[in-house]
């Protein structure tokens, strides 16, 4: 089954607004034919919460972020073809939920530079929360993430991370789903985070998680995609930065299930960390069952 998208939901906080996550929005919105969707959460100053709730109408804080959402959908309509424009006042992780779940199936675009409110809830104390209560994929672009340059998106090459949990299986229909979309080679990379085997061990281990690789691979993929197959030994964060880096990846695709040791401490995990440091966007996605 193709992957599609109706809509992708670009989270916006205008003093830190980054080039590089609403550049990855629109053009991924082009590429699936999908609407862009730019939403921003905000809470009312004391003064015009109080000349609303007074009816004296809109007051000047709406009336500029307003004005501010509309050009930010303006400068990224043109790559995107059709955009709209969602103004919310509260939580980031409710209006972005609500959105999403409005407009599906969805994918959610978060930058992660600047210290506005996008920020410091997505990166702060609710990440958590927006990856549990949102079950759309979420692309993250992290501060090391350069401005596309082209005129349309290219994905040539994606590392596709896998545990081969629940979580992973999930994450395995978008990795596919997107290499097939772009027309991407894709590396299937399980890195061992225990004490590595010595000798015939370790061949005989890899040799096995190889094959549990290769089974992954659906038959269609095989030559469109060009797939390859990489078991590691060592640090998982450090494992996946580094092929990344390598191997020049354009995106990375990663699985976590959200009662795991990883979705309980994303802030301090890997997940998180890898997000931060690496130099390609990358793709979440958490299994709720």
């Amino acid at each position: 089954m193709d992957l599609s998208f109706s809509s992708v939901v670009f989270a916006t906080d205008f003093p830190a607004r980054v080039p590089a996550t609403g550049r990855y929005a629109a053009l991924l919105a082009q590429h699936f034919d999908a609407e862009l969707i730019v939403v921003h959460a905000f809470t009312l100053v004391h003064a015009a919460e109080e000349a609303e709730m007074f009816g004296h109408g809109r007051s000047a804080q709406r009336e500029q972020l307003e004005h501010l959402l509309s050009e930010t959908a303006k400068e990224l309509t043109p790559p995107a073809g059709k955009s709209a424009t969602v103004l919310g006042g509260g939580s980031p992780v409710d209006l972005i939920r609500r959105v999403s779940e409005q407009h599906q199936p969805s994918l959610i675009v978060i930058g992660t530079h600047g210290g506005g409110a996008v920020e410091r809830h997505v990166l702060g104390s609710v990440a958590e929360e927006i990856l549990r209560a949102i079950p759309s994929p979420i692309l993250t672009v992290g501060p090391h993430v350069a401005v596309p340059s082209s005129a349309r998106l290219e994905f040539r090459h994606i590392l596709y991370a896998t545990d081969f949990s629940a979580a992973a299986a999930d994450a395995a229909f978008y990795a596919f789903g997107l290499a097939r979309a772009f027309g991407s080679d894709i590396d299937l990379l399980h890195v061992v985070s225990t004490e590595a085997p010595t000798g015939r061990d370790l061949a005989e281990r890899e040799q096995e998680l190889l094959g549990a690789l290769d089974k992954l691979v659906p038959e269609d993929a095989r030559e469109l995609c060009r797939p390859r197959t990489f078991v590691e030994f060592g640090d998982a964060r450090e494992c996946i930065l580094n092929h990344a880096a390598e191997h020049s990846v354009d995106l990375l695709v990663l699985g976590a299930h959200q009662h795991s040791h990883l979705a309980m401490h994303l802030r301090t995990g890997p997940a998180f960390q890898i997000v931060v440091e690496a130099l390609c966007p990358v793709l979440t996605i958490f299994c709720r069952y």
